[in-house]
């Protein structure tokens, strides 16, 4: 079990430290003199403007999963790793192993997104 809770631990971690790499990479300034230029015709700056607002999307994404990964090394620490945070009871092993951040088990997730 010691060897599992390591192996998992560096599998959090090294997602984590991933996670927080693509943040850095997105909050970097833009490059000087890349800045948007709106012309006057329709359009001028569409892709720059939509690619941001991509870019704002994933990094939201990307935080509610860094959350998610420093929950789940807390979780190992204190030994209520595997443990729905909301019901106590157990997580699926196969949930774990497909997403290992996981605090829900699959009942008290898809209640959760249904709010």
């Amino acid at each position: 079990m010691a060897t599992q809770n390591t192996e998992t631990e560096q599998l959090l971690r090294d997602r984590l430290e991933e996670v927080q790499r693509r943040l850095a990479e997105l909050a970097k300034a833009p490059e000087p003199g890349s800045g948007i230029g709106f012309g006057k015709r329709i359009g001028d700056g569409t892709s720059e403007a939509i690619s941001r607002r991509n870019d704002i999307g994933v990094g939201n994404s990307l935080l509610v999963t860094e959350e998610k990964l420093i929950r789940a090394l807390a979780k190992l620490e204190e030994g209520s790793y595997g443990r729905c945070d909301h019901c106590g009871g157990l997580i699926a092993p196969g949930r774990l192993e497909v997403a290992p951040e996981s605090a829900l088990c699959i009942e008290c997730a898809g209640r959760a997104a249904s709010r």
